[in-house]
Order: structure tokens, then sequence, then C-alpha cells
């Protein structure tokens, strides 16, 4: 006989279809073709510029599918940005949507996905449960491996006139077929892996020790936790192909784990850190982690130590001192300068994050302000 307490349910959304591998983007026009029939590549500059998801366009033409290509998506995308989508898609009477490119360009796809289907403003769709059941076929082909959009709910779009990163969050939002070609990362700055890299570390990470894991999540994130700390490095300092594989399974697996048990005040406090001052958010988020580890620490003693075996930290070491040293290995410096005056405006936005709930520790004003203050 089971009591009240015992009892827990959860939902688990994951993408259809996920296609792993060397020139695995090169299946993209055969597993669209059963999809869509005229779809809108979306991509940013770089990769379209430089001919890196060529064989994206070339497998489509292929396969005998016509399509458009928006390849103006920036860092950290605007509600201007995904209308200008949305309006691109609808003058080439699209049926579906390709988004091959870093966690920008997948989020920027999701939202405009919302925009397409369900119209009004973006706005109007900002948090959870706004967006209805839609149809609109949705591929995700992820260039960096990190931010685990292509099997999460969210999207997170930058809104300048408020000067806030909002985030929608629907299970319609994940894409149904997702490719994970480490082709697609050759050549990758290692400035990008390595924060791209320590965001998918973090996704996984703060899954472990949120409030809401469950033994779904923390498989996803053990096994995340592993595949990221025994690749990171490597694949910073050489582009292994090897480490580049595992760094995408592991960033998927990341985006598994925090789907089901959300983030925590990383999260929360980095991104009005992006907002305010362009700090890249996966830079924000590594800047962060050793403050909110130390933070974190006795709430969350068994699951950091677990953590820290699996990543593969020097035993003896302290873990919140690890990742500083990682940080450090890994060239993440911090180059802005946080105002005194302007931490009250920051506290007050992190303090709307939902993610504040979900850390193991529950933090007032006055803690995330202190957190903040380290990095000044």
């Amino acid at each position: 006989m089971s009591r009240d307490g015992d009892i827990k349910t959860f939902s688990w959304h994951v993408p259809e279809t996920v296609v792993t591998g060397p020139g695995s983007m090169k299946e993209t026009g055969s597993l669209a073709q059963g999809m869509m029939r005229h779809p809108l590549v979306i991509t940013g500059p770089h990769l379209f510029k430089a001919g890196i998801i060529a064989p994206v366009l070339d497998s489509l033409e292929t396969a005998g599918l016509v399509y458009a290509v928006f390849h103006e998506t920036e860092s950290d995308p605007s509600i201007e940005t995904v209308e200008k989508i949305r309006d691109m898609y609808e003058k080439h009477a699209c049926d579906g949507l390709i988004a091959a490119g870093g966690g920008s360009v997948l989020d920027a796809a999701k939202a405009a996905a919302v925009l397409i289907t369900q119209g009004g403003r973006l706005q109007d769709y900002e948090g959870a449960g706004k967006v209805s059941a839609f149809s609109l076929p949705m591929m995700a082909i992820p260039a960096t491996a990190g931010t685990g959009s292509e099997v999460t709910p969210f999207a997170v779009i930058s809104d300048h006139a408020r000067q806030v990163k909002m985030t929608i969050s629907s299970l319609h939002l994940i894409p149904q077929t997702v490719i994970l070609d480490p082709d697609l990362l050759k050549g990758i700055p290692s400035g990008l892996a390595a924060a791209t890299g320590m965001d998918a570390l973090i996704h996984a990470l703060e899954a472990f020790v949120s409030r809401y894991a469950d033994f779904v999540s923390d498989a996803f994130a053990r096994e995340a936790l592993k595949k990221i700390g025994g690749s990171l490095e490597r694949f910073v300092s050489t582009g292994d192909e090897k480490a580049a594989v595992d760094m995408l399974e592991g960033s998927f697996l990341a985006g598994c784990a925090f789907s089901l048990a959300r983030l925590g005040l990383v999260h929360a406090l980095s991104h009005p850190l992006s907002a305010h001052y362009g700090i890249p958010h996966g830079t924000a988020n590594a800047l962060l982690l050793p403050h909110i580890v130390r933070f974190n620490q006795k709430d969350a003693a068994e699951k950091y130590k677990e953590a820290a075996v699996l990543v593969g930290a020097d035993e003896g070491t302290a873990f919140a001192d690890w990742i500083a040293d990682l940080n450090r290995c890994l060239s993440v410096e911090m180059k802005w300068t946080i105002c005194q005056e302007d931490l009250p405006v920051l506290v007050r936005d992190a303090l709307v994050s939902g993610n504040v709930q979900a850390n193991p520790r529950l933090a007032d004003k006055t803690e995330i302000e202190t957190i903040y203050h380290c990095l000044i």
C-alpha cells in the first residue's frame, strides 16, 4: 500500500527520430521527404557563407525538395529576427522548418514556429502553457555541442525593448527529427567550443541536483556528465571527432535531463547578465558556476560528490575549485565590468526565473546579490 508522498508523476517527451554520426547531415533530404515538400532552412551567416551547411542543402536538392534559406540569425536572437523568419516562411509558402546551427538558430526556429502557427505577438507566448498544439514539421541539426535546444521544450529570445531574455515553454516546441553530425563542429573556434561545452556540462549538473530531479532525469544527467566530462577538454583543444560525437550526444542527453528536471540558479542568474551586458550565455553560466556550487554545497553534497566522479574531477579537490580550474584551462575569463548600481536590476530579473525554485537551495534577494557580487 503506497503513501501519497511516495507517488510521483512526470511526462517524458523526446524527438521521434534521432540520427547520429559523422556525415549524418547528408541524410537531411531523405528524412525531410516524408515530412515536408518546401522547407525553410534557418541558419546563421557564418555557417551559410562558409559553406558548412552545404551538405544539408545538397541533400535537399538530391531529394527533389525546393527550399528557401534564412541565414541572418544572430547570437541571442531577437523578436525582430523571429518575425523576419515568419515573414520569409509565408512569402515562400513553406511547409516545414529545418534549423541548422547553434542554439540561437534552433531557438529562433522554434519561436518562429509559434508565430507561424499561432499568430499574434511573440511576447504573448512568454512563459508556459500558452502555445496550442500545432502540426508544423521541424528538424533540428545542432552546429554546437552545448545548448540542447534540439530536444528541449524551450525557446529563449531577446526582447531588446525590455532588456530581458524571455523564455517560451511548450512541449509542442520539441522538433520531431534531430541530426547529430560532428562534421558540423569542425573548425569551431575554441572559445565557442568552450562556452557551449560548459553550457552542456551545466545543463547536466543543474538537472542532476535539481529539486525536481527523478530517476529518469538522473539517468540522462549521469550519462551526459560522463560523456561531457570525458571529452570537453579534448574537444576544445583538438577538435577530435570522437570527442565531438561525445559532446553532441552528451549535450542531447543533458537537454533530455533538464527538460524533465529544470535548471537552477546558474541559468536564473546568467540570463540577466547576457541581456544587460551581452555576455555570451555559456560564458556567463561558466563564470557563475563555481560560486553557485559553493552556495549549494551543503544542500547537494551527495549529488555533487557523485557528479565529481562522473566528470573525472581530481580526487580530494573541492568540486567548485575543480570547476574554476576547468574554466581557466578552457580560457573562460571574466572580461566584462559589472556595475554595482546594476545589481538591483539583475537580482530582480533573476528572481523572475522559474529556475530559482528548482535550485537545491532556495535563494533570496540578498543571497543572489552576493553571488553577483563575486563577479565584480
